[in-house]
């Protein structure tokens, strides 16, 4: 098992409100991605208190042995820290409405736990497809639910970006599980500087390519700041290849 981790300010941004960082054990690895949102430095604030604090908390549990216990620390660990970043808004006046997206995967052997909040991402890597694991927690993607617009006309709504929820920012969090089965495939998780500057088709005519995997990071950093770069770029890359080594 590989993990590589970038994360990047881009072109434009003075602050940096991206957060990525992974811990490995013997048998499991924990990503955590969070994109944050918020005036002044607050946005920074919190994708750094969320994402510091799942990962000191994976580093004192226990081994996962059983799938059921994983997705109730899951939720567990995104409701507590969804109330420290609350608690930590209130008492702070320049931390005020404060929040982050986020993905948490957590790859036990060979299954993936995912689960995430707003529209940072999760893509499964295999046989040169790009598949979304995650779907993104935005005002748009709640209005195709309801039927109110299509899907054709999410692609260009104004308010496509708007989220409807984000880690932080109300008492409730509605997080989402996913659970896969691994084989030779790899992941990606970033935050939407990521996606939102490079096409599919780009992301995986560079994953494709026979190099490092932490060339194959700094390549896609590399390309989303050529034809985007507006905002933070954060990512993650996970391979199993050669796993058994």
């Amino acid at each position: 098992m590989k993990v590589v981790t970038m994360c990047d300010i881009g072109n434009q941004r003075t602050v940096n409100q991206d957060y990525v960082s992974y811990y490995q054990k013997e048998n499991e690895a924990i990503v955590v991605l969070c994109d944050g949102m918020g005036g002044h430095k607050a946005g920074e604030v919190a994708s750094l208190l969320t994402g510091e604090y799942i990962i000191k908390q994976y580093k004192e549990a226990k081994p996962f042995t059983q799938k059921e216990y994983v997705q109730e620390w899951l939720h567990q660990v995104i409701l507590d820290v969804n109330r420290l970043l609350n608690k930590k808004s209130q008492e702070d006046f320049d931390l005020h409405g404060m929040g982050t997206t986020l993905v948490v995967a957590l790859l036990v052997g060979d299954v993936l736990f995912v689960s995430h909040v707003g529209d940072s991402r999760a893509y499964l890597v295999s046989q040169r497809q790009l598949n979304q694991l995650t779907r993104d927690d935005t005002l748009v993607n709640a209005l195709v639910d309801a039927g109110s617009i299509t899907a054709e006309e999410a692609i260009h709504h104004p308010k496509k970006n708007m989220l409807v929820q984000a880690v932080g920012v109300s008492d409730l969090v509605n997080e989402s599980y996913i659970e896969i089965e691994m084989h030779d495939e790899d992941i990606l998780i970033c935050s939407d500087g990521l996606y939102n500057s490079l096409t599919n088709q780009q992301i995986i005519d560079i994953l494709g390519e026979d190099i490092e995997l932490k060339d194959k990071g700094n390549r896609l950093v590399k390309e989303a700041k050529i034809y985007g770069g507006r905002d933070n770029i954060g990512l993650a890359l996970i391979s199993r290849k050669g796993a058994g080594e």
